[in-house]
């Protein structure tokens, strides 16, 4: 009997808390759940993407992953769906943005730790940039000698995050608005030497105000393919995870049945779609968390919580509502604005609301608490 238990925990891989590498994540055998055959949908169909989902969702990890997958790194993805997929493996090279790895204090400093960043990446590829041009110049020019080898992978992480950090103040963020302005505003030009660009953020900017002419860019934030992309369905969880439920069950003295269900209710619950779907999401982070250490508690609002919502929620005093069943348009939840900002929008776009139905005759959303753990945490982002 010890000798098979033994071998059981030897075969258990585990937990990637934290973990936001790809290759990191495969090579030293951590939990992967296999999304790979709906980012195969991605990049085999269209160029340029934008998607937005709250903290701690796994927006970094499927950055890191479309990397490896655009530079043509076949071997880590041996096993997983998209080996068995007509993939052509071409090695692209990859510029990979993460914003919240640049220094957003001011307009100034932002400008300096993009240039940093950008020689640092074209160094990769013994590229000398001058550095005395604007950081837009700088990506066209990076850009335009890495085409020479093959298109180019643009990958912008967390590409609001120099807005979010100064949204409490207008007049910093709308500096920021215009310094990322100026930045993205380059892509546009880039078509012919690029062979995909996606962007990842919490919240969804107008085109007009962030991305100017680039309104190519595809929002599939609420598309019904991609509804799963991000977060685990219940099926992924009981598939990837059995040996850490069966322990967990152990320790608290549950049923896996009932370790389910209290998961489900505390965890569960988010819909980024209102169209024709009703696989809800887990949120990834919070289940990890409750694997590892075996007891319940509001994980994702303790690390995850945007200090962005704190302060707007402190500084505009809006009045507590009840969440349980509010309306809202396409519009209100797909539009972040600097001087216009609906409680309700932030709520659903920093996870804290997420869909619970659509009604097909007025085009109009009805949105709700996703589980326990966001109808606690709210509560206590309101009392404090």
């Amino acid at each position: 009997m010890n000798i098979k238990k033994l071998k059981v925990i030897d075969m258990k891989k585990e937990l990637p808390i934290g973990i936001s590498t790809f290759a990191e994540l495969i090579q030293k055998n951590y939990v992967y759940v296999d999304k790979t055959e709906i980012i195969y949908q991605l990049v085999s169909r269209k160029k340029y993407y934008f998607l937005h989902r709250p903290r701690r969702f796994g927006k970094s990890l499927l950055v890191s992953t479309l990397a490896e997958i655009l530079s043509g790194n076949k071997k880590l993805f041996a096993g997983l769906a998209i080996d068995s997929l007509p993939y052509d493996w071409q090695q692209h090279p990859i510029i990979m943005i993460s914003f919240s790895d640049i220094d957003c204090t001011t307009p100034e400093n932002l400008n300096i730790s993009l240039k940093h960043c950008l020689v640092r990446i074209a160094k990769q590829y013994q590229i000398n940039l001058e550095t005395i041009n604007t950081p837009g110049t700088m990506l066209q020019d990076l850009v335009k000698a890495l085409a020479e080898q093959n298109t180019v992978a643009l990958l912008i992480d967390e590409y609001d995050y120099a807005i979010l950090k100064h949204i409490h103040s207008p007049e910093m963020a709308h500096a920021m608005r215009e310094t990322l302005k100026n930045f993205y505003i380059i892509i546009k030009g880039l078509d012919k030497d690029l062979r995909f660009v996606f962007f990842t953020g919490i919240s969804k900017f107008s085109q007009t105000s962030i991305f100017s002419g680039l309104n190519n860019l595809e929002d599939i934030s609420l598309d019904e393919p991609f509804n799963t992309l991000l977060g685990y369905t219940k099926s992924e969880i009981i598939t990837y995870f059995p040996m850490h439920l069966a322990e967990a069950a152990q320790s608290i003295d549950y049923s896996e049945t009932q370790l389910l269900e209290n998961i489900t209710d505390w965890y569960d619950g988010y819909l980024f779609t209102g169209m024709h779907n009703n696989t809800k999401i887990y949120n990834p982070f919070s289940v990890l968390l409750f694997l590892s250490k075996k007891r319940f508690s509001n994980y994702w609002f303790q690390t995850a919580t945007p200090t962005f919502l704190i302060n707007l929620l402190k500084l505009h005093d809006y009045p507590i509502q009840n969440f349980e069943h509010i309306e809202a348009t396409e519009s209100e939840l797909g539009t972040f604005d600097i001087n216009t900002l609906p409680l309700k929008t932030l709520l659903f776009q920093t996870g804290y609301l997420t869909i619970n139905s659509y009604n097909s005759e007025t085009g109009n959303y009805l949105l709700t608490y996703p589980n326990r753990e966001t109808r606690n945490s709210y509560r206590e982002i309101t009392k404090s």
